[in-house]
Protein backbone atom coordinates (compact mmCIF):
# COMPACT_ATOMS: atom_id res chain seq x y z
CA UNK A 1 0.00 0.00 0.00
CA UNK A 2 1.37 2.90 -0.96
CA UNK A 3 0.13 6.98 -1.46
CA UNK A 4 -0.63 7.52 -5.46
CA UNK A 5 2.95 7.07 -6.61
CA UNK A 6 5.09 6.00 -9.83
CA UNK A 7 3.40 5.36 -13.14
CA UNK A 8 -0.12 6.48 -11.92
CA UNK A 9 1.36 9.67 -10.39
CA UNK A 10 2.86 10.25 -13.86
CA UNK A 11 -0.31 9.65 -15.52
CA UNK A 12 -2.71 11.78 -12.90
CA UNK A 13 0.00 14.57 -12.42
CA UNK A 14 -0.61 15.89 -15.81
CA UNK A 15 -3.87 16.28 -15.79
CA UNK A 16 -3.31 19.31 -12.71
CA UNK A 17 -0.73 21.32 -14.24
CA UNK A 18 -3.58 24.52 -12.78
CA UNK A 19 -5.50 24.07 -9.25
CA UNK A 20 -6.24 26.34 -6.66
CA UNK A 21 -7.51 28.89 -3.53
CA UNK A 22 -0.49 32.80 9.61
CA UNK A 23 1.28 33.99 12.95
CA UNK A 24 4.29 34.00 15.37
CA UNK A 25 5.14 31.41 18.30
CA UNK A 26 4.56 34.23 20.45
CA UNK A 27 1.12 35.11 18.83
CA UNK A 28 -2.43 33.08 18.58
CA UNK A 29 -4.54 33.36 15.05
CA UNK A 30 -6.87 35.42 15.95
CA UNK A 31 -4.42 38.33 16.56
CA UNK A 32 -3.50 38.41 12.39
CA UNK A 33 -7.18 38.57 11.39
CA UNK A 34 -7.32 41.93 10.80
CA UNK A 35 -3.92 42.12 9.05
CA UNK A 36 -3.63 43.37 5.25
CA UNK A 37 -2.59 39.95 4.21
CA UNK A 38 -3.43 36.13 2.53
CA UNK A 39 -2.66 33.34 4.96
CA UNK A 40 -2.66 29.12 4.00
CA UNK A 41 -1.45 26.22 5.45
CA UNK A 42 1.76 24.92 4.67
CA UNK A 43 2.34 21.20 4.75
CA UNK A 44 6.50 19.98 5.58
CA UNK A 45 7.28 16.74 3.39
CA UNK A 46 10.21 14.48 3.04
CA UNK A 47 10.93 10.87 1.60
CA UNK A 48 9.34 8.51 3.73
CA UNK A 49 12.65 6.76 5.52
CA UNK A 50 13.48 10.20 7.07
CA UNK A 51 11.84 11.94 9.90
CA UNK A 52 10.79 15.31 9.08
CA UNK A 53 12.61 18.15 10.23
CA UNK A 54 11.48 21.87 11.79
CA UNK A 55 11.09 23.77 9.27
CA UNK A 56 12.76 27.81 9.72
CA UNK A 57 10.82 30.98 8.09
CA UNK A 58 14.30 31.23 6.33
CA UNK A 59 13.88 27.94 4.43
CA UNK A 60 10.99 29.19 2.65
CA UNK A 61 10.21 31.17 -0.47
CA UNK A 62 6.91 32.29 -1.76
CA UNK A 63 5.18 33.59 -5.35
CA UNK A 64 2.15 35.22 -5.40
CA UNK A 65 1.28 35.93 -8.99
CA UNK A 66 4.78 34.80 -9.72
CA UNK A 67 6.55 37.30 -7.87
CA UNK A 68 8.19 36.94 -4.40
CA UNK A 69 6.24 38.06 -1.73
CA UNK A 70 7.28 39.10 1.76
CA UNK A 71 6.40 36.70 4.72
CA UNK A 72 5.03 38.04 7.71
CA UNK A 73 4.81 35.12 9.72
CA UNK A 74 5.49 31.49 9.76
CA UNK A 75 4.33 29.14 12.55
CA UNK A 76 4.11 25.70 13.32
CA UNK A 77 0.38 24.66 14.04
CA UNK A 78 1.04 23.07 17.30
CA UNK A 79 0.31 24.07 21.11
CA UNK A 80 -1.82 27.10 21.25
CA UNK A 81 -1.94 27.11 17.00
CA UNK A 82 -2.44 22.98 17.23
CA UNK A 83 -6.54 24.04 16.48
CA UNK A 84 -7.95 21.93 13.76
CA UNK A 85 -11.54 21.59 12.30
CA UNK A 86 -12.11 18.05 10.06
CA UNK A 87 -14.56 16.82 8.56
CA UNK A 88 -15.16 13.00 7.40
CA UNK A 89 -16.69 13.25 4.40
CA UNK A 90 -18.02 9.94 2.98
CA UNK A 91 -19.78 8.70 -0.34
CA UNK A 92 -23.31 7.35 0.90
CA UNK A 93 -22.95 5.11 -2.38
CA UNK A 94 -19.61 3.21 -1.25
CA UNK A 95 -19.63 -0.47 -1.53
CA UNK A 96 -20.62 -2.60 1.79
CA UNK A 97 -17.13 -3.53 2.72
CA UNK A 98 -16.28 0.41 3.25
CA UNK A 99 -17.93 -1.53 7.06
CA UNK A 100 -14.32 -3.05 7.34
CA UNK A 101 -12.58 0.07 7.57
CA UNK A 102 -15.32 1.56 10.22
CA UNK A 103 -12.78 0.64 13.05
CA UNK A 104 -10.17 2.46 11.71
CA UNK A 105 -11.60 5.00 11.01
CA UNK A 106 -13.28 5.39 14.96
CA UNK A 107 -10.02 4.26 16.52
CA UNK A 108 -7.97 7.23 14.73
CA UNK A 109 -10.86 9.73 15.44
CA UNK A 110 -10.73 8.60 19.08
CA UNK A 111 -6.79 9.09 19.00
CA UNK A 112 -6.95 12.64 17.71
CA UNK A 113 -5.99 15.11 20.17
CA UNK A 114 -8.20 17.97 21.50
CA UNK A 115 -7.45 21.11 20.25
CA UNK A 116 -9.35 18.70 17.19
CA UNK A 117 -13.21 18.82 16.47
CA UNK A 118 -14.57 16.21 14.13
CA UNK A 119 -17.43 15.95 12.17
CA UNK A 120 -18.74 13.12 9.99
CA UNK A 121 -21.33 13.77 7.09
CA UNK A 122 -22.00 11.80 4.11
CA UNK A 123 -22.91 12.62 0.42
CA UNK A 124 -26.43 12.74 -0.62
CA UNK A 125 -27.97 14.09 -3.40
CA UNK A 126 -25.12 16.68 -3.74
CA UNK A 127 -25.44 17.68 -0.24
CA UNK A 128 -23.57 17.21 3.03
CA UNK A 129 -25.68 15.79 4.99
CA UNK A 130 -24.35 15.75 8.90
CA UNK A 131 -24.16 12.76 10.92
CA UNK A 132 -22.78 14.74 13.10
CA UNK A 133 -21.57 18.28 13.31
CA UNK A 134 -18.29 19.58 14.62
CA UNK A 135 -17.65 18.70 18.00
CA UNK A 136 -14.74 17.86 20.40
CA UNK A 137 -16.32 14.77 22.03
CA UNK A 138 -14.37 12.78 19.74
CA UNK A 139 -16.47 9.74 20.84
CA UNK A 140 -19.81 10.92 20.12
CA UNK A 141 -18.26 11.67 16.51
CA UNK A 142 -16.74 8.41 16.06
CA UNK A 143 -20.28 7.13 17.23
CA UNK A 144 -21.71 8.49 13.99
CA UNK A 145 -20.17 6.69 11.64
CA UNK A 146 -22.27 4.07 9.91
CA UNK A 147 -22.49 1.96 7.05
CA UNK A 148 -23.11 3.64 3.96
CA UNK A 149 -26.74 3.25 2.28
CA UNK A 150 -24.66 1.76 -0.77
CA UNK A 151 -27.56 2.94 -3.42
CA UNK A 152 -26.66 3.76 -6.87
CA UNK A 153 -26.20 7.61 -7.21
CA UNK A 154 -27.27 8.88 -4.07
CA UNK A 155 -24.31 11.07 -3.75
CA UNK A 156 -24.78 12.74 -6.79
CA UNK A 157 -21.35 14.36 -7.70
CA UNK A 158 -18.87 14.20 -5.30
CA UNK A 159 -18.08 17.82 -6.31
CA UNK A 160 -21.65 19.44 -6.15
CA UNK A 161 -20.83 18.01 -2.31
CA UNK A 162 -17.56 19.61 -1.18
CA UNK A 163 -18.98 22.76 -2.67
CA UNK A 164 -21.76 22.99 -0.70
CA UNK A 165 -19.34 22.21 2.28
CA UNK A 166 -17.14 24.84 1.70
CA UNK A 167 -20.08 27.15 0.94
CA UNK A 168 -21.43 26.41 4.44
CA UNK A 169 -18.83 25.60 6.65
CA UNK A 170 -19.53 28.54 9.33
CA UNK A 171 -23.30 27.43 8.63
CA UNK A 172 -23.45 23.31 8.68
CA UNK A 173 -20.17 22.83 10.27
CA UNK A 174 -18.84 25.94 12.88
CA UNK A 175 -18.16 28.87 13.35
CA UNK A 176 -15.47 28.40 15.24
CA UNK A 177 -12.08 30.20 14.45
CA UNK A 178 -9.39 28.34 13.23
CA UNK A 179 -6.33 28.39 10.90
CA UNK A 180 -6.88 24.69 10.18
CA UNK A 181 -9.81 23.55 7.97
CA UNK A 182 -9.62 20.12 6.42
CA UNK A 183 -11.65 17.45 4.77
CA UNK A 184 -11.18 13.83 4.76
CA UNK A 185 -13.01 12.37 1.51
CA UNK A 186 -13.78 8.59 1.05
CA UNK A 187 -15.05 8.39 -2.60
CA UNK A 188 -14.71 7.34 -5.93
CA UNK A 189 -14.22 10.41 -7.54
CA UNK A 190 -16.47 9.82 -10.38
CA UNK A 191 -18.56 12.41 -11.43
CA UNK A 192 -22.29 11.10 -12.89
CA UNK A 193 -22.90 14.98 -14.28
CA UNK A 194 -20.15 15.60 -16.41
CA UNK A 195 -19.19 12.19 -19.00
CA UNK A 196 -17.29 14.18 -21.35
CA UNK A 197 -13.42 12.37 -22.73
CA UNK A 198 -11.61 15.10 -21.52
CA UNK A 199 -11.10 16.39 -18.17
CA UNK A 200 -12.14 20.00 -18.33
CA UNK A 201 -14.67 19.06 -15.58
CA UNK A 202 -16.78 22.66 -14.60
CA UNK A 203 -17.41 21.28 -11.36
CA UNK A 204 -14.35 19.66 -9.99
CA UNK A 205 -13.22 23.22 -11.27
CA UNK A 206 -15.85 24.99 -8.99
CA UNK A 207 -15.26 22.42 -6.12
CA UNK A 208 -11.71 23.59 -6.03
CA UNK A 209 -11.98 27.30 -6.46
CA UNK A 210 -14.72 27.09 -3.28
CA UNK A 211 -12.46 25.06 -1.22
CA UNK A 212 -9.81 27.81 -1.83
CA UNK A 213 -11.86 29.89 -0.97
CA UNK A 214 -12.83 28.39 2.35
CA UNK A 215 -9.21 27.63 2.94
CA UNK A 216 -10.15 24.22 3.06
CA UNK A 217 -7.03 20.95 2.83
CA UNK A 218 -9.20 17.99 1.20
CA UNK A 219 -7.67 14.82 1.02
CA UNK A 220 -8.80 11.83 -0.07
CA UNK A 221 -8.76 8.50 -0.24
CA UNK A 222 -10.02 6.62 -3.29
CA UNK A 223 -13.02 3.56 -2.92
CA UNK A 224 -15.42 2.51 -5.48
CA UNK A 225 -19.12 3.06 -5.20
CA UNK A 226 -22.44 1.01 -6.72
CA UNK A 227 -21.80 2.22 -9.77
CA UNK A 228 -21.13 4.80 -12.11
CA UNK A 229 -18.06 2.96 -13.70
CA UNK A 230 -17.32 0.18 -10.37
CA UNK A 231 -14.83 -1.58 -11.78
CA UNK A 232 -13.99 -0.12 -15.08
CA UNK A 233 -10.52 1.24 -15.67
CA UNK A 234 -11.46 3.92 -17.24
CA UNK A 235 -13.82 5.37 -14.95
CA UNK A 236 -11.09 4.69 -12.00
CA UNK A 237 -8.69 6.98 -13.82
CA UNK A 238 -10.72 9.80 -14.37
CA UNK A 239 -12.17 9.50 -10.82
CA UNK A 240 -8.59 9.37 -9.41
CA UNK A 241 -7.46 12.31 -11.63
CA UNK A 242 -10.30 14.74 -10.38
CA UNK A 243 -9.52 13.74 -6.52
CA UNK A 244 -5.60 14.49 -7.70
CA UNK A 245 -6.75 18.05 -9.09
CA UNK A 246 -8.60 18.41 -5.65
CA UNK A 247 -5.53 17.10 -3.57
CA UNK A 248 -2.80 19.56 -5.19
CA UNK A 249 -5.13 22.37 -6.14
CA UNK A 250 -6.36 22.47 -1.83
CA UNK A 251 -2.68 21.38 -0.75
CA UNK A 252 -3.16 17.73 0.43
CA UNK A 253 -2.84 14.75 -0.93
CA UNK A 254 -4.71 11.91 -2.58
CA UNK A 255 -4.30 8.38 -1.41
CA UNK A 256 -5.19 5.41 -3.19
CA UNK A 257 -3.81 1.32 -3.52
CA UNK A 258 -3.88 1.74 -7.32
CA UNK A 259 -6.94 0.87 -8.83
CA UNK A 260 -8.57 -0.46 -6.09
CA UNK A 261 -10.43 0.24 -3.45
CA UNK A 262 -7.59 0.27 0.31
CA UNK A 263 -8.05 -3.28 1.73
CA UNK A 264 -6.77 -1.01 5.09
CA UNK A 265 -7.41 2.45 5.92
CA UNK A 266 -4.45 2.18 8.14
CA UNK A 267 -1.52 3.07 6.68
CA UNK A 268 -3.41 5.77 5.09
CA UNK A 269 -4.45 7.74 8.47
CA UNK A 270 -0.78 7.03 9.42
CA UNK A 271 0.24 9.28 6.69
CA UNK A 272 -2.32 11.81 7.21
CA UNK A 273 -1.46 12.16 10.87
CA UNK A 274 1.84 12.69 9.74
CA UNK A 275 1.37 15.91 7.76
CA UNK A 276 -1.31 17.08 10.41
CA UNK A 277 1.50 17.11 12.72
CA UNK A 278 3.90 19.01 10.27
CA UNK A 279 1.97 21.75 9.38
CA UNK A 280 2.64 25.61 9.27
CA UNK A 281 0.41 28.57 8.92
CA UNK A 282 2.17 31.39 6.15
CA UNK A 283 0.97 34.64 6.36
CA UNK A 284 2.54 36.81 3.38
CA UNK A 285 1.80 40.46 2.35
CA UNK A 286 -0.60 40.85 -0.67
CA UNK A 287 -3.02 43.29 -2.22
CA UNK A 288 -6.60 43.19 -3.92
CA UNK A 289 -8.78 40.60 -3.20
CA UNK A 290 -9.97 37.37 -3.66
CA UNK A 291 -8.05 34.31 -5.63
CA UNK A 292 -4.72 34.43 -6.80
CA UNK A 293 -2.03 32.33 -7.80
CA UNK A 294 0.96 31.00 -5.07
CA UNK A 295 3.96 29.08 -4.90
CA UNK A 296 5.39 27.91 -1.87
CA UNK A 297 9.12 26.86 -2.46
CA UNK A 298 12.08 25.42 -0.02
CA UNK A 299 15.04 26.13 0.10
CA UNK A 300 16.10 23.33 1.99
CA UNK A 301 17.51 19.90 0.34
CA UNK A 302 15.05 16.93 0.18
CA UNK A 303 12.59 19.50 1.63
CA UNK A 304 8.86 19.65 0.00
CA UNK A 305 6.29 22.24 1.17
CA UNK A 306 3.01 21.46 0.15
CA UNK A 307 0.49 23.97 -0.20
CA UNK A 308 -2.90 25.38 -2.07
CA UNK A 309 -1.95 26.42 -5.73
CA UNK A 310 -4.46 29.57 -4.85
CA UNK A 311 -4.78 31.96 -2.19
CA UNK A 312 -7.66 33.45 -0.74
CA UNK A 313 -6.82 37.19 -0.80
CA UNK A 314 -8.71 39.53 1.87
CA UNK A 315 -10.96 36.56 3.07
CA UNK A 316 -12.37 36.77 6.39
CA UNK A 317 -13.36 33.81 8.65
Amino acid sequence: MKVHRGMWTVLLIGVCLAASPAISQERPAEELEAAPTAQLVVTAKVNRSRPVPTVQQKDVEVLLKGRPAKIFDWVPLQGQNAGVQLVFLIDDSVRSYFSLQISSLRKFILALPPSTEVAVAYMDNGRAQMAQKLTSDHALAAKSLRVPNGIVGISGSPYFVLSDLAKHWTTQVSQTKTPRRVVFMVTNGEDPYYRSSDLQNPYVAAAIADSQKAGLLVYSIYFRDQGFGGSNSIGTLYGQSYLLMVATGTGAELYTQEMSSPVSFDPFLKQFKTSLEHQYLLVIDANGSGLQQVKVKSKKPGLKLVAATYVNVGAKR
